[in-house]
């Protein structure tokens, strides 16, 4: 195979798996998971079923795929942001930035379990899923505790903690995309959350 054909889209098999996650984001975007199929993943991606499902067993694996995409996203940028300035700094940055990714794909997980349950989460889309959301949730323990350290506080220590934080987060970004707290700004809504959260899990 030339270097041109490997180059392009048709010929670069990683192109082709990102382009049908990126057509499968929109369709996302315009109309939740119900608008997720096969065939409109591949109208939309320009390439054919049979492409797609040389990548993906179903509309369940590419889901599973993007939040996988996403808690490794959200890793890196947790793992990237200063503690020093503490832990209400730490919550106020990686607010808005949870709330993107909830607002692409993690509102429609309930829809999804509902829809699909979890049935085939042997497959290996899950495990990797899976494999993604405990580097997520030790990215979020390790930054929360350095930042806690950085001002004098600890962590409360309790096993419901990451589960706190995470239900806390998700509440906030669904708060923030469908625009509840319309009587504040979106600024002092994050910065009054991150207090009160911060609040929560340190003694």
């Amino acid at each position: 195979m030339s270097s041109t054909s490997t180059n392009s889209i048709y010929g670069d098999a990683e192109a082709r798996r990102r382009r049908t996650l990126d057509a499968a984001i929109a369709l996302l975007d315009e109309g939740g998971y119900s608008a997720l199929t096969i065939r409109a993943v591949a109208k939309r991606s320009g390439t054919s079923t049979g492409l797609i499902y040389q990548y993906f067993v179903d509309k369940q694996d590419i889901f599973a795929a993007l939040l996988s995409e996403s808690q490794l996203e959200m890793a890196d940028f947790v793992s990237s942001l200063p503690r020093e300035q503490g832990l209400t700094a730490l919550l106020e940055s990686m607010i808005p930035e949870f709330a993107r990714h909830w607002a692409r794909v993690g509102r429609l997980t309930t829809t999804w379990r509902d829809i699909e349950g979890m049935a085939g989460s042997d497959r290996e889309s899950m495990r990797e899923l899976h494999a993604s959301v405990a580097v997520f949730n030790s990215a979020l323990l390790a930054a929360l505790a350095e930042s806690a350290a950085s001002e004098g506080s600890t962590l409360v220590d309790d096993p419901a903690l990451i589960h706190v934080v995470l239900s806390g987060l998700k509440g906030l970004s669904d708060t923030i995309v469908i625009n509840v707290a319309k009587e504040i700004t979106p600024e002092h809504f994050v910065n009054f959350s991150a207090r009160a959260l911060a609040r929560s899990i340190t003694e």
